[in-house]
């Protein structure tokens, strides 16, 4: 028995190519072969001129969805990078970033928890990436609804590209720590 999955809805009219508006009504034709299953979607006149439609004809009428913004799209390679590069860093907000990264990085299967170990200073995860021979610990924090909120906040700022300016966040003492991963540009008065 041969395993199908029903293709995704297309931008547009397969015979025309003309692309549909968001709730533009459409035919939707299943393609049935032996060895795959296809999907075409055409508009009203070009699924009434039936040119080049199967002999056993599946179809149904559907209408084009609006596109919904399913939140952040994340790019796990540069997930894991900036986990591993968070790393042996002491601020309090970095290492709750970075535990917020395993917890991605673990729903994704790019590590796995190995162990869970507890001294007098909390409690840490101990992670492997898969096919390698590494021990990565990483603090495990009960983050609030709020704090978890920032931190989110944090990642989103960091993977939608902003400027290395709105990353900087200020310390107690008035200066400047820097998210890992953004290098500020130089400064005249730096040199």
């Amino acid at each position: 028995m041969a395993d199908w999955k029903t293709p995704k809805e297309k931008e547009g009219c397969a015979t025309c190519e003309r692309p549909f508006e968001e709730g533009e009504a459409h035919f939707s034709i299943l393609r049935l072969d032996p060895e795959a299953l296809g999907r075409e979607d055409r508009c009203p006149p070009c699924f009434e001129a039936g040119e080049g439609l199967p002999e056993e004809l599946v179809f149904w009428r559907t209408r084009r969805r609006p596109s919904k913004k399913r939140g952040l799209a994340l790019d796990f390679e540069s997930v894991e990078r900036l986990f591993l590069a968070l790393e042996g860093r002491a601020e309090e907000r970095l290492i709750e970033l970075r535990y917020l990264l395993s917890l991605l990085l673990m729903r994704k299967k790019r590590v796995k928890l190995v162990r869970v170990k507890r001294s007098e200073e909390g409690e840490w995860m101990v992670l492997r990436r898969p096919r390698r021979d590494e021990a990565l610990e990483v603090r495990v924090f009960d983050l609030t609804p709020d704090r978890a909120r920032e931190l989110r906040g944090e990642l989103e700022k960091i993977f939608e590209g902003a400027d290395a300016e709105d990353l900087l966040v200020p310390t107690a003492d008035g200066s400047e720590t820097e998210v890992p991963g953004v290098v500020p540009e130089a400064s005249a008065d730096s040199e």
